[in-house]
């Protein structure tokens, strides 16, 4: 099988020839190791290496306006690093959403410090970036050299942007006090992201990810009647109009946390494919019971405690378990349930690949779910 045959059998619950598996969101120090370890130049040529199935290309745009006000570029390995930003000083910089984030004195990681709705119980005069997408034939021509893999883009969750630009103890206070700013807030956000959405089916696109926690490993940030009231009507409009443009595109969901209590609302939605059942708050043998007939799980292997901290052995075992308990029946797309540490051990990071290749999955047949 080629990687689209092998992932298009495992989310219709078919045994493919092995597993898919993905590199989800690799940091710039895992793709050096992985580059001195394969003796190879370019990213691509990592992600062929490992036999990665899938390749994540943004949607490129332009936002004109604020590129006139930039002052520099973000260096470094930070997430984020290599785009051009309004720097408030060497290490705070401001993005064309207004959001301002600081990188830390350690230069790996950056922490929210202000948004242009801090503090505000209106609108007013604040307004949506203005973005300029190029044409679709330019954006289908970006995606078709890698078009013998499955096709991914990442698009922003709305609550993630909306709590960015009101901060986040702000916007949870409005989420109960001021319903009506929320849904004005909320109608400009999903109107935004499902214009970038449907741009992206019409270019031919196979997978849109829509990425932000709405959970962390103590539960939900909000209640489950928080996400129908303000989320589910929206998200479910976003979904039907980019599978109206094209049927078959499926709806990828990352969430970190126990997200279990919004499971039945995201399927409802119309998710196909929920990512990472982080393993550190939920069961994903449980999960796979409770819904794989309904969703296909991409992840479920730790980057918080076994890649990290665990030995090469531990990896493969944590990966066979995951295979055994979740992915017979095909529905599970091995990962990491999100960015590797900047310091997970390489040998680490080529067990998770090395397990699932060498996986005998005829034996699948003796785990259906025990």
């Amino acid at each position: 099988m080629n990687s689209r045959e092998r992932v298009k059998a495992a989310i219709e619950k078919k045994m493919p020839d092995r597993l898919p598996i993905d590199l989800l969101w690799p940091r710039a120090e895992t793709i050096r190791a992985l580059q001195k370890h394969f003796r190879c130049g370019a990213k691509e040529e990592v992600l062929r290496a490992l036999d990665i199935d899938f390749r994540w290309i943004p949607v490129l745009c332009q936002y004109p306006e604020y590129e006139k006000t930039t002052t520099g570029k973000l260096e470094g390995d930070a997430p984020g690093a290599g785009r051009r930003y309004i720097f408030h000083d060497k290490q705070t910089f401001e993005d064309h959403w207004g959001i301002v984030q600081r990188v830390g004195d350690d230069g790996k990681y950056v922490e929210w410090k202000d948004g242009p709705l801090a503090g505000k119980e209106d609108l007013g005069a604040w307004s949506l970036p203005h973005a300029v997408y190029p044409s679709i034939e330019e954006i289908a021509g970006n995606i078709q050299p890698f078009k013998n893999n499955v096709v991914i883009t990442e698009i922003e969750f709305p609550f993630k942007i909306a709590w960015h630009v009101c901060g986040y103890e702000h916007f949870m206070m409005q989420m109960v006090l001021n319903p009506d700013f929320v849904h004005k807030l909320y109608d400009h956000l999903y109107a935004f992201q499902e214009k970038k959405a449907c741009i992206a089916a019409h270019a031919g696109y196979d997978i849109i990810a829509l990425v932000g926690d709405i959970a962390g490993q103590n539960g939900m940030f909000f209640s489950p009647e928080m996400f129908d009231q303000y989320d589910r009507p929206r998200f479910t409009h976003l979904i039907n109009s980019v599978k109206a443009i094209r049927p078959d595109i499926k709806i990828f969901f990352h969430s970190d946390g126990d997200v279990e209590p919004a499971i039945p609302s995201l399927i409802q939605c119309g998710v196909d494919i929920l990512n990472p059942v982080q393993s550190a708050c939920m069961d994903p043998a449980k999960i796979k019971k409770m819904y794989g007939d309904r969703l296909t799980f991409h992840g479920a292997i730790s980057v918080q405690d076994t890649v990290p901290f665990g030995s090469a052995k531990d990896v493969r075992n944590e990966v066979i378990k995951r295979i055994q308990t979740v992915g017979y029946n095909g529905g599970y797309i091995v990962s990491p349930e999100n960015s590797i540490p900047f310091d997970a051990p390489l040998e680490n990071i080529l067990a998770i690949y090395d397990a699932v290749k060498s996986f005998d999955y005829h034996s699948l047949k003796n785990y259906q779910g025990c």
